[in-house]
């Protein structure tokens, strides 16, 4: 792609005009070229602008993957707007949080988020739009005056993570962010024009977008979009019948596919050239046996929203891939480790991974203090506990923070025992992750009052409708005390020794 690109509007803009009857995006047996999707986007942000939407203006997009969420993502950049992805697996009350701490003005909805777009109804100063009332159709060729406006520096997108306090915090990732960090992915793999990438996990999410969106669009690759990871079976015979040959997942698929019995046709009909794993720890046992299996190199990589979200991968080049590892940093990001006083680590000696570079966050959204906490310097401070060897490989083997990875999802226990804790049987309570199998789920421990005979069925269904279902603890161990600091700090560590998985 030529070098003067400097913004995502002008990435698919520039990809359309070099090749516009390009397939672009098969979706449910359709194809859309690269002009339908330029012309779709330019349609999203003429209506946008014809409705008074100003520069600087926030747009959510609450829907579940189809050609149409890609369109209005660019053509809310087109207005001159921010992007607020949301992701559809919340609840309403979660939804209303981010809306309104975002200070969208609107919001495009699907077809399956429709019964809670009708109530968040009552909201002031939102309009809920239906993203399939948008036509790529409707293009008035209007729009061509504003497209220049958008800077580099202009925050594109507000990607909400979960706040260790409970609360939700909008990293603001700009157009040079997240183009830099699709280049520079660009520079580590090994992506031609000639390859088909599938894109099953959710647009919402900042691994999907940069890795699955904006890099195959800047090599000029194509994707089959998927409207979720259900039924899988689906997802394969899409991947068959399109010939898909780029594969990218989070480790609990991998370890599907790796373990699962499954037809040998099916071996042979998915022909994988590259398959990456990201958004959590992959085990050594489910790489070594998927790459058995499918003859196809599973390369592993790590990154975080705040950082676009990609800090580094294995890769195809000589000793270029080392398993166990999250790989090298991409061109262009730095990576330590550091000690509790900020002190440079020798390597081989945990600390926390800090990281630097054209991707990392210009900061949390209203934030100050927040970012202040999280970037100092310009080093961006993962939370992450890791050890970089002698050769440069990054392994991750903690967490400085109480984050649990579910299938890809961040949750963060206090936001769950937050709501626990308004139960009036919950006398306290601690949620950790635990170890399963290749997988974490997610166990809370509960004490409750001794005049309540509180069940887990009930603590369950209180729970339903407070927070997103994949947050759901998996289990729950009901004790008499928790172990405690003597300032009355729960003891996680503790509690992860006990044995009840």
């Amino acid at each position: 792609m030529e070098k003067e690109i400097q913004t995502l509007n002008e990435l698919l803009k520039k990809r359309a005009e070099k090749n516009p009857k390009k397939d672009f995006i098969r979706f449910e047996g359709k194809k859309y070229t690269l002009s339908i999707m330029d012309s779709w986007a330019d349609a999203f942000a003429e209506m946008l602008l014809s409705s008074g939407f100003e520069p600087g203006s926030k747009a959510a997009i609450l829907a579940r993957n189809c050609p149409a969420y890609i369109a209005a993502y660019f053509g809310i950049l087109r207005a001159a707007g921010t992007v607020v992805p949301l992701n559809i697996m919340l609840v309403p009350d979660e939804i209303r949080y981010i809306l309104k701490d975002s200070d969208s003005t609107v919001c495009f909805y699907g077809e399956e988020s429709s019964d809670t777009a009708k109530k968040l109804g009552d909201m002031g100063g939102i309009e809920f739009i239906d993203i399939n009332s948008i036509s790529h159709e409707n293009k008035q060729n209007t729009v061509s005056s504003i497209e220049s406006s958008a800077k580099p520096e202009d925050i594109s997108t507000i990607l909400y993570t979960s706040g260790t306090t409970g609360y939700p915090k909008g990293a603001m990732l700009t157009h040079s962010n997240l183009l830099s960090n699709a280049v520079a992915a660009t520079k580590a793999l090994d992506v031609f024009e000639k390859d088909r990438f599938v894109v099953f996990l959710p647009l919402s999410h900042a691994f999907t977008f940069t890795v699955c969106v904006l890099l195959p669009l800047y090599v000029g690759s194509s994707i089959t979009l998927i409207a979720s990871v259900s039924p899988f079976t689906k997802v394969i015979k899409r991947m068959i019948l399109d010939r898909v040959n780029i594969f990218i997942a989070v480790p609990a698929v991998y370890d599907i596919l790796a373990r699962k019995k499954l037809p040998f046709y099916i071996k042979l009909l998915l022909r994988f050239r590259l398959c990456i794993s990201g958004a959590s720890a992959l085990s050594t046992e489910t790489l070594a046996l998927f790459e058995k299996r499918f003859r196809a190199p599973l390369l592993q990589g790590y990154g975080l929203t705040e950082a676009s979200p990609i800090v580094c991968v294995n890769t195809f080049a000589k000793n270029g891939n080392k398993p166990g590892t999250v790989g090298r940093p991409l061109f262009g990001i730095e990576a330590k480790v550091v000690d509790d006083n900020d002190n440079d680590l020798p390597p081989n000696t945990p600390g926390e991974l800090v990281v630097k570079g054209p991707s990392v966050m210009k900061g949390y959204y209203k934030r100050e203090a927040d970012t202040a906490q999280t970037i100092k310097n310009g080093w961006l401070y993962t939370g992450d506990i890791a050890v970089i060897d002698s050769e440069g490989f990054i392994k991750i083997v903690d967490r400085k923070k109480d984050l649990i990875i579910v299938d890809g999802l961040n949750i963060y226990p206090s936001e769950v025992e937050n709501a626990a804790h308004r139960h009036p049987a919950v006398a306290s309570c601690a949620m950790i992750g635990i170890e399963t199998e290749g997988r974490e789920l997610p166990v809370m421990f509960v004490v409750s009052g001794k005049e309540h005979g509180l069940s887990e069925l009930e603590l369950k269904k209180f729970l339903r409708g407070k927070i997103a279902s994949f947050k759901m603890p998996k289990k729950f161990v009901f004790v008499d005390e928790l172990p405690k600091t003597s300032t009355g700090k729960v003891l996680k560590r503790e509690l992860k020794k006990w044995k009840v998985l």
